[in-house]
């Protein structure tokens, strides 16, 4: 009986409870979502390259693609050790046809006529991530690049038949560049097209994202109060969602499990629709927010299946199906774009501080340049004065008769110190080379000037403290003038000392030699010289430097022979063998006597050389401007 009384009680107060009605409002709340990649695993990767492999016709176009192009949404360009890692392979497009097309100019009231070129344009595209790969599509497509356009359609045929003989005679003389024949921009095209698919499948990107949730404005229902208190939550909560931060689970629990006991309570039926409808909607919206896609599908289900605004459930269920899943969770909060924040801010200091650093170290380069000019520019006003004061004191130098005799030979102390500027034009004869190669040289106390013509044109200036040189050989990039490394500086300045420009007499080192026994040199007796230069190692240890010898006849104290051993790191590295001949008084240097030919052999890392120079014009302060001494006078700096 009591049971009996107990189900009918029940009965009567479902029966109450179904009949309360309620009636509820929509609010509308707009959050910032991430819209994720399909491959959780680039979730936390930040760092984006991409890698060209190029036709090697297409080199000007990989510079521009490097530039422009795979800015992947999400992620921060890195040139070389992104995590994401994209590779596009790159064909020469291949020329199809000359193709036309029309459009109508409404302006000028009648058709325009477009002449293409047609390329089949072939890239392979693969994208990684650790090694794992992502996607790996070819994309073929056949793209056209504009070659003219023109309102007169007999003029079409001709200009079709212009641009056919014109791309084949091209290729037939492989004689073209890639934006010659519109090549470049076919690439650029499809390239867009690639990247606009890549961003589709890799991009992060951000977005506003509307929820609706229903609540409850019948204050007399006996739910309202703890509807109420669902609805105080999730607006705080709703308010302080960000890209990183979604909703908190663990305050939203107790709510959830209320509402969750009423779909209970209230079993499905036509008078519990709008009660139901409430519910469902805010847990299907709720668990879609806190990433439960198990839950979020199961009440948007319940929410379809009430039958009141089915539609509601359903664009609930779409949003769903187009979201990207890990671990059965909706990636729709993280710390990617703050991260990313933080990452630009990095890397933008970094250039920053590389970039002071940059000019820093330009600052420091010029501040030590400045100095190492002054230096070089005292170095050789001081070689000047000690060579003079040299020949003005040869009684008190080292083996004072020797040097006395040879100075004499040369014309004597007084020509020689007036020599202010010299020229001579040479031939070169290369063993094993049939190809006439000739040598100018002009010098001054401070400049210096070599114009090889082999047969292209070969370049070497001393102008003060610098030195430059430029080869015709070299073309593009490389077709410029280099400048001399101080070592090659310190070689190529010794023909700023005229004396040993034109007899290759070191008055600078003479102090320095010392007289070995006589030895017969090419069948000749002569005095033997020798210079054994060392220095310290970095282990602090003496090794050898440079090993000069000179071997001067006894009978007309001509320089016979030089030797120049030089040592890298104690080990020799270059060997200079000169043999001077055909001596020549000169009526400049009073009737001194210089060599008119000079037999050189040579051994360094690229073997060992034999070649011959034989002077045709040897000139003694001719006339000539320092003008010549500038190397913008060669490539068109002056007009």
């Amino acid at each position: 009986m009591k049971k009996t009384l107990l189900l009918i009680a029940l009965l009567v107060i479902g029966s109450i409870q179904a009949q309360e009605k309620i009636s509820s409002k929509k609010k509308k709340f707009y959050i910032p979502v991430i819209r994720y990649s399909e491959f959780p695993i680039l979730d936390n990767v930040l760092t984006q390259t991409t890698f060209y492999q190029m036709d090697k016709q297409l080199v000007q176009e990989e510079t521009v693609l490097k530039k422009k192009y795979f800015n992947i949404e999400g992620f921060i360009k890195d040139p070389a050790n992104g995590k994401l890692r994209i590779y596009l392979t790159v064909t020469l497009p291949k020329y199809k046809a000359t193709a036309i097309d029309s459009t109508f100019d409404k302006k000028e009231n009648r058709w325009q006529f477009q002449v293409y070129s047609n390329y089949d344009v072939r890239i392979k595209v693969e994208a990684k991530c650790a090694d794992k790969v992502l996607l790996s599509q070819d994309f073929n497509s056949i793209e056209s690049s504009i070659v003219g356009a023109s309102y007169q359609k007999g003029s079409l045929k001709a200009t079709v038949a212009l641009n056919n003989q014109r791309v084949e005679q091209a290729e037939k003389d492989d004689d073209y560049t890639a934006a010659e024949l519109g090549i470049d921009n076919v690439i650029y095209s499809s390239v867009e097209r690639i990247q606009n698919y890549l961003n589709y499948k890799l991009a992060y990107n951000t977005d506003e994202f509307k929820v609706k949730f229903e609540f409850v404005t019948s204050k007399g229902h006996s739910e309202y109060n703890q509807m109420l208190a669902f609805e105080n939550e999730i607006t705080a909560q709703m308010e302080k969602v960000t890209l990183e931060k979604g909703l908190d689970e663990k305050l939203l629990t107790p709510h959830l499990q209320y509402l969750e006991s009423l779909l209970v309570k209230y079993p499905l039926s036509p008078a519990n629709e709008n009660i139901r409808f409430i519910v469902t909607n805010n847990l299907a919206e709720t668990y879609f927010l806190l990433e439960n896609k198990e839950k979020a599908l199961q009440y948007a289900n319940l929410l379809i299946e009430n039958d009141k605004q089915d539609s509601r459930g359903s664009a609930i269920v779409k949003r769903l199906n187009n979201a990207n899943f890990a671990d059965k969770k909706i990636r729709s909060h993280t710390t990617r774009f703050a991260d990313l924040k933080k990452l630009g801010l990095k890397i933008a200091e970094e250039k920053e501080e590389k970039r002071l650093a940059f000019f820093e170290k330009i600052e420091q380069q010029d501040a030590d340049w400045g100095q190492e000019k002054a230096n070089r520019e005292a170095k050789l006003e001081k070689s000047k004065l000690q060579r003079n004061n040299m020949l003005d004191s040869i009684p008190y130098q080292l083996n004072p008769n020797l040097l006395a005799k040879v100075v004499a030979n040369l014309g004597g102390s007084q020509a020689l110190k007036n020599i202010e500027k010299a020229h001579f034009l040479a031939k070169l004869s290369i063993e094993g080379n049939n190809v006439p190669q000739t040598e100018e040289k002009w010098a001054t106390t401070t400049n210096y000037l070599l114009k090889k013509k082999m047969p292209e044109t070969y370049y070497e200036i001393v102008n003060g403290a610098e030195a430059w040189s430029h080869d015709d050989r070299e073309s593009g990039v490389n077709a410029k003038w280099a400048k001399f490394s101080t070592y090659d500086y310190n070689n190529i300045v010794k023909n700023v000392d005229l004396v040993n420009f034109l007899t290759d007499l070191r008055l600078d080192l003479w102090n320095n030699f010392e007289l070995l026994q006589d030895e017969i040199y090419e069948g000749r007796l002569c005095y033997h010289l020798n210079y054994f230069e060392k220095t310290l190692s970095t282990g602090n240890r003496t090794i050898p430097k440079t090993d000069y010898h000179v071997f001067v006849d006894k009978e007309n104290f001509n320089i016979v022979s030089t030797e120049k051993t030089e040592f890298d790191n104690g080990n020799k590295s270059f060997f200079e063998r000169k043999i001077f001949g055909d001596y020549r008084p000169v009526a400049a240097l009073n009737s001194g006597k210089i060599p008119f030919k000079i037999n050189y052999e040579i051994e360094d890392f690229n073997g060992e050389t034999l070649y011959q120079e034989v002077r045709e014009k040897v000139e003694v302060n001719p006339v000539f401007g320092n003008r010549i001494f500038m190397k913008e006078v060669y490539f068109g700096g002056f007009k």
